[in-house]
């Protein structure tokens, strides 16, 4: 066997430890003492520091931000050699090894991005993503100002504890951004070196809010002004109500999350207390009205940051019904009826806004505006005794009302006689109970009427009496239901005195 001498072993050791010189220092004691025992070999390796991470990532200008420092290797350092740990080459403020993976450092005063070094005898750490970003603590001063919900708002601010930059490039180079009750702004413009415009953004909840600058990515004190959101009532349905109350409303808009359940004056109409609410999401409050006075009222939420601007009313609208002491032609067509209970509207216009409809049964009617107690409606033909009608104002309904169908005449087969009479006149007539008609009248003057046909056919063929006088008259008649004929135009006869 072939022996190798001690001289050529610790040689080929010393070689293949420059071998691996480039990942572990090793040193290699003399070769004398590197055998304390035939064929044993004892070698010191020395490693640098190892910096794994950092914690927080960012800090002010002026130092003095504790900085933890995670990795290996920190054992070794001298703790009152501060440029064992230095921040973009200047040494921390102050050290304190806490293990040998964990130690922590005082910023010192900087400017930018600063990689963050560990140095022992062994050497410095490699790595080059432990980089602490020295940022400004911009603080933002302005008075209390009432923002809706909806955002929008531009707030003048005056900024300290450092300069927003003296151009806008340089204060776009800042990164500089705002928080308004922690949600980021979407429009932030430079004013000059200490003065900016941040615009509110929308928030869900309407409550008072303090406002933030952040300085690419450190965020600086709250303020000591507030931003008072105030909600915002976009839309309420339905648009008309009853004045006697208990409606439930649907409230539209935003920032319903800053309303107190619990406070019975938070949801007002007309100034009233609604009688009960609910919060339902940011967007939407159901409410149950008040009773209130016919006319428009004000839908108002209010939150911790302030009452609603005034937005969209709803109509108070009373239950309106036509008069008693009405009726209605047997004939249908158009009739000028009178309403109580309220108004129409003081023009077409405030008419056309309140939506008024009849309605009888299912069906709607068609009706237009006279004046503001006067409606002018137009009914088919009917064969009944009375119809029910229903005044409505959008979706307030007034109570039913009845109105009795008056018999007509519908028309003359001939429109004039002498006085001495005798003529033949076919008279047709609607109504219920029209083919038992009777008491047929010209005038003052009874006329005998023998009835022929049925249905559409029905007429009357009455012999015109003798009259005392020339002049017109009104054709009239009993129905067989014991109803006397109202007057139409259709009705008009006369007596002349010429043959």
């Amino acid at each position: 066997m072939t022996k190798t001498s001690p001289a050529r072993r610790a040689t080929a050791f010393t070689a293949a430890a420059v071998a691996v010189a480039g990942t572990v220092v090793v040193a290699i004691a003399q070769p004398s003492a590197a055998y304390s025992a035939p064929g044993t070999v004892r070698a010191a390796v020395d490693v640098s520091p190892v910096v794994t991470s950092i914690s927080p990532l960012m800090g002010t200008r002026d130092g003095g931000t504790p900085v933890t420092v995670l990795g290996a290797g920190f054992k070794k350092l001298d703790p009152d050699d501060l440029k064992s740990v230095t921040f973009g080459g200047v040494p921390a403020a102050n050290v304190w090894i806490l293990s040998d993976t964990k130690l922590i450092a005082t910023t010192p005063p900087g400017t930018g991005n600063a990689l963050v070094k560990v140095t022992s005898g062994s050497g410095a750490s490699r790595s080059t993503s432990a980089v602490f970003g020295y940022r400004l603590r911009l603080a933002a001063d302005f008075a209390d100002t009432a923002a809706k919900a909806t955002g929008g708002t531009e707030i003048p601010v005056t900024v300290s504890g450092g300069s927003v930059g003296s151009t806008s490039s340089q204060f776009a180079a800042l990164k500089i951004t705002a928080k308004v009750g922690g949600i980021a702004t979407t429009r932030i413009t430079w004013v000059d070196d200490s003065h900016l415009k941040v615009g509110v953004p929308a928030t869900t909840k309407a409550v008072p809010a303090t406002m933030q600058l952040v300085q690419d990515g450190l965020t600086g004190p709250e303020s000591a002004a507030r931003v008072n959101y105030l909600p915002v009532v976009s839309a309420v349905t339905p648009g008309s109500i009853t004045v006697a109350g208990g409606d439930t409303i649907k409230i539209t808009g935003s920032g319903f999350l800053g309303v107190d359940a619990g406070d019975p004056s938070a949801v007002t109409v007309g100034g009233v207390d609604a009688t009960y609410f609910q919060v339902v999401s940011a967007t939407r409050i159901d409410a149950t009205v008040p009773a209130g006075e016919a006319g428009k009222a004000v839908v108002k939420v209010t939150s911790a940051g302030g009452g609603s601007v005034e937005g969209p009313k709803v109509a108070y609208r009373s239950a309106l019904a036509f008069a008693d002491g009405q009726y209605l032609r047997a004939s249908g067509g158009a009739h000028v009826l009178t309403v109580t209970g309220g108004t129409l509207g003081a023009n077409v216009a405030e008419y056309n806004l309140a939506a008024v409809s009849v309605r009888t049964g299912a069906g709607k009617l068609t009706a237009s505006y006279v004046d503001p107690t006067h409606l002018r409606v137009t009914v088919p033909a009917l064969t009944t005794e009375n119809a029910d009608l229903t005044l409505w104002q959008d979706v307030v309904a007034g109570p039913v009302t009845t109105i009795p169908v008056a018999p007509v005449v519908t028309s003359l087969s001939a429109v004039r006689d002498t006085v001495a009479g005798g003529a033949t006149v076919r008279v047709k007539v609607a109504g219920a109970g029209a083919a038992g008609s009777v008491n047929f009248m010209f005038g003052g003057n009874p006329a005998v009427c023998p009835a022929s046909g049925g249905g559409s056919a029905l007429a009357f063929h009455c012999t015109v009496p003798a009259a005392a006088e020339a002049g017109p008259v009104q054709v009239t008649f009993t129905s067989g239901n014991g109803v006397t004929s109202k007057f139409t135009p259709a009705a008009a006869f006369s007596y002349t005195d010429i043959d």
